[in-house]
């Protein structure tokens, strides 16, 4: 199941798809957000880039698992996963997987890049330590997002939202203490911006990014639980 799923995204279809959604999109993207977020502060310009680095590798897991699952919706293997064994370890294990190896693969190539690049590894350990974060805080809002549109009109819906105001939420390119006070409290919305403020300046608050995504764990628990249900009578009325 783990390799049909990687073979199944757009990444690996070849060798060009591949290149081209691991070093020159992301790379080309990373530089000038990176860039544009160094004039707004006095934080160096490769510390901004690898924080951009970090927050894309979260988006391309949001993106990854989207696909992954809207592909079995139009197989018709999450209907049956819903009615045969809608608890399946076995089945999300394999997912998060998936994407979790597809994010990591794309983050080492991007910041192998960059430490060749700049000869600077000043930013290593805490890019080491906040990545695990991100990437399982990154999985529950990617787990959230495809149950809350699964069986949607368009099943993309919520990830693209989210994958749209991901990095803007994250406060890596402009700092948080520069919003207007509506966006600044929505950037406490999503588990990312106190973990990059301390990736960049040492002073965020990790715990209550923990929080936050404790919350968004237990809405799609929630969200979980009501859709296996409303599948279930689909399914009957099939």
């Amino acid at each position: 199941m783990l390799k049909i799923d990687l073979l199944s995204l757009p990444y690996f279809r070849n060798w060009r798809t591949f290149v081209v959604s691991f070093v020159i999109a992301p790379v080309l993207e990373i530089l000038m957000v990176g860039l544009l977020r160094a004039q707004f502060s006095s934080i160096s310009a490769i510390k901004s880039v690898v924080a951009i680095s970090l927050m894309t590798a979260v988006g391309t897991l949001l993106g990854s698992l989207s696909s992954l699952f809207v592909n079995d919706q139009v197989r018709g293997v999450a209907l049956e996963m819903a009615v045969v064994s809608p608890y399946s370890v076995k089945y999300w294990t394999s997912k998060f997987s998936v994407v979790w190896i597809v994010a990591l693969g794309q983050v080492i190539i991007i910041l192998f890049l960059v430490t060749i690049v700049t000869r600077d590894v000043s930013w290593l350990s805490r890019a080491v330590l906040v990545l695990p974060l991100l990437l399982l805080y990154g999985s529950i809002i990617a787990f959230v997002s495809v149950i809350v549109s699964w069986q949607h009109d368009d099943p993309y819906l919520t990830a693209n939202i989210l994958g749209t105001v991901l990095i803007l939420l994250s406060g890596v390119i402009v700092p948080v203490s520069l919003y207007p006070k509506w966006l600044a409290f929505l950037t406490q919305c999503l588990p990312f911006s106190q973990t990059m403020q301390w990736f960049l300046t040492g002073s965020g608050s990790l715990f209550l990014d923990s929080v936050v995504a404790g919350i968004w764990l237990l809405l799609g628990i929630i969200m979980y639980h009501y859709q296996i249900k409303r599948v279930k009578r689909y399914a009957m009325i099939q």
